[in-house]
């Protein structure tokens, strides 16, 4: 406990510990539904005709080129002129009232829900609107931090017999939601003087499959990381990842991705992992970001050593990882911390 206050006031950049270890403040504005982003909805779009799907790719992305808005065909997910939809995603920011600092380090949430909608994921979670979000943000915001909660893209199918299958979809979803929150970071760097933060000084609260968006953001460096032999799929003996559909780490460009850059980096300072687990053991090296994890030593769905992910509503393989009590010995070794 020692070593984490230790490390969170570091984080803080300031003398007094009293800020951002205490809730200093007592009320807390709320800029809700705050869109940050458009792209491609792999949970409503239908892509199994490839001339229909570039056909509807190439009218949004002349539409974005040009400077016009996406046609409303495309957010409507029950419209069937079109097969590929697209959703924008939206952002609630929360900062302490009456609080005059401008360079304040930005903490952002990333939600649980196993990637799928609140009741389809087989639980009632699985947005920025869950009580563990928001309680988290109030509290953040209290002591002094700008807290920003998010939704990120879903979607996969985790009844599908075909392990192969569950597990190409399930890291193609984990992937998507990495570069969604890539893209939020530019979105908010782009705008620290507005929002009285400082650009420099930014973490990211993973919980649940939020921990392994979290995990996944500040270790997955190299595109040859996403070419190890568990992520390479038999039938091709390729990755499961294809980036010239779903575009590169930073996730920019690909067939199937709508996100440009802003010329802001996507770089973070720590990851805070509640419940979630590392996808490989190898992606982390020295000089990631700091970690910090909370994890119950018993958790059914997320290993604390080394194991096995499984579908939280049948119990059956996905994948393995290396949970908290692995990967955190390793970063202390390595001395991110």
């Amino acid at each position: 406990m020692k070593k984490t206050l230790l490390l969170l006031l570091a984080f803080s950049g300031v003398a007094s510990a009293q800020r951002y270890t205490a809730e200093v403040f007592s009320q807390v504005n709320v800029n809700a539904n705050q869109p940050y982003a458009t792209n491609i909805d792999f949970l409503t779009s239908d892509l199994s005709d490839p001339a229909s799907v570039v056909n509807d790719v190439t009218t949004i992305k002349t539409a974005l080129a040009t400077g016009q808005q996406i046609p409303s065909a495309f957010f409507n997910p029950f419209d069937t002129t079109t097969d590929v939809k697209v959703t924008t995603l939206n952002m609630d920011v929360y900062t302490p009232v009456g609080d005059t600092a401008t360079n304040r380090p930005l903490a952002i949430y990333i939600h649980t829900g196993n990637f799928l909608p609140p009741g389809l994921n087989g639980g009632i979670n699985g947005s920025k609107n869950d009580s563990s979000a928001i309680v988290m943000c109030e509290k953040l915001a209290k002591r002094g931090f700008v807290a920003v909660a998010a939704n990120y893209r879903l979607g996969w199918n985790p009844l599908d017999p075909n392990q192969f299958v569950r597990r190409a979809q399930l890291l193609n979803a984990v992937y998507r939601a990495i570069h969604d929150i890539k893209e939020l970071v530019r979105v908010l760097k782009a705008d620290a003087s507005n929002l009285g933060i400082d650009p420099n000084r930014v973490v990211l609260f993973g919980e649940g499959s939020g921990g392994y968006v979290a995990l996944a953001y500040v270790t997955l460096a190299k595109w040859a990381e996403v070419e190890i032999p568990k992520f390479i799929n038999p039938a091709t003996t390729t990755s499961f990842v294809d980036s010239n559909l779903v575009g590169n780490i930073e996730g920019l460009g690909g067939n199937l991705n709508l996100y440009v850059g802003n010329g802001q980096s996507t770089e973070v300072d720590m990851c805070i992992n509640m419940g979630g687990a590392l996808a490989d053991l190898s992606w982390l090296e020295a000089g990631d970001a700091s970690m910090i994890s909370f994890q119950c030593v018993r958790d059914p769905f997320a290993p604390f050593g080394n194991g096995t992910v499984v579908v939280p509503t049948t119990q059956d393989d996905v994948v393995d990882v290396s949970g908290a009590n692995v990967f955190q010995v390793k970063a202390n070794s390595l001395g991110n911390n």
